[in-house]
């Protein structure tokens, strides 16, 4: 009489020794007690402790243990006859066992026996794979830091782009602060000269031809002095042109972990940049505005014919 094995799972278990029947749990589990003493344990415990895996593929053994192997395969196929043999009339779903059990041992011998007479043959190629395998890791690992050292170059020169970028802001910003200030003084200069103007214009006796022509040459004079003509060219032609390259430029950059610090600065630089820009063509705009005015007075002033 079976252990557990019976109609309803005879087919299953039939089915699964070529999966995990290849262990003595699994045999013990499903054999009738008759086939006890045949010795099928012992050898299916040989085969495990050579490697052989529970579904009894020596392919997935060591080529080394596969003389061994064969020889635990034969006798296992002897101690399966013998189990076989005790079952009678009432054990027939383990003789059916026994007899699945014996093909595929029958199989797996003499795949062994293959393996054991070519192992010399098999290891020579597996060397061959493995020789393959280290030189394709070993191109691997070249292209790879190939890849590094040209990742790291690029990370550089974009860093080095950026602080170019800012280095070319902060010369704009200088540039048009140094518009500014001269525009702005004179802007000073200018009041200047229309508060002298007016206090000796004022005067009792004056001469106000002479302190009008005065004035206007002063007033002319300024744009000299202080290269406003040079600056009205350089914020409407030079400066707006390299603004705005610059900030097209600036555009392309991506804040990343490993440039955070140069972006940000950058980004500070190209802002500044465009704001004294804006500042330094607006005081061109007013000192343009106020020169005009100041001229349409002295000229203004003039007796009629003068």
């Amino acid at each position: 009489m079976a252990t557990k094995l019976d109609d309803k799972n005879l087919k299953g278990v039939l089915a699964d020794i070529s999966k995990k029947g290849f262990r003595t749990k699994f045999w013990r589990e499903y054999r009738s007690s008759a086939c006890k003493g045949s010795g099928v344990g012992k050898y299916m415990d040989l085969l495990e402790n050579l490697g052989v895996p529970p579904s009894g593929d020596p392919a997935k053994a060591d080529l080394d243990n596969m003389g061994e192997i064969v020889q635990a395969f034969s006798m296992l196929a002897n101690a399966m006859l013998k189990a076989r043999g005790k079952c009678g009339k009432l054990q027939s779903h383990s003789k059916e066992m026994c007899l699945a059990y014996g093909k595929l041992i029958e199989k797996h011998e003499t795949a062994a026996a293959e393996l054991a007479r070519n192992a010399d043959k098999i290891r020579q190629k597996q060397m061959a794979q493995q020789l393959k395998v280290e030189k394709e890791n070993e191109e691997t690992d070249r292209h790879l830091a190939k890849l590094k050292k040209e990742h790291e170059a690029n990370r550089k020169l974009f860093i080095k782009e950026i602080q170019s970028a800012e280095d070319r802001a902060r010369k704009i910003e200088a540039a048009c602060l140094d518009i500014s200030k001269d525009v702005n003084a004179a802007l000073d200069k200018l009041e200047a000269i229309k508060k002298a103007w007016k206090t000796a214009y004022n005067k009792e006796g004056s001469d106000r031809p002479k302190i009008e022509a005065q004035a206007d040459s002063g007033l002319r004079d300024l744009t000299k002095a202080f290269k406003i003509d040079a600056h009205a060219k350089n914020v409407k032609g030079a400066l707006p042109k390299l603004l705005k390259e610059l900030i097209e430029n600036f555009k392309q950059f991506k804040q990343e972990d490993y440039n955070k610090k140069e972006y940000v600065a950058a980004g500070r630089a190209v802002t500044a940049a465009k704001r004294t820009f804006d500042d330094a063509r607006d005081s061109v705009k007013l000192y343009a505005t106020q020169q005009k005015i100041a001229l349409e007075e002295v000229q203004a002033a003039r007796p009629e014919g003068v």
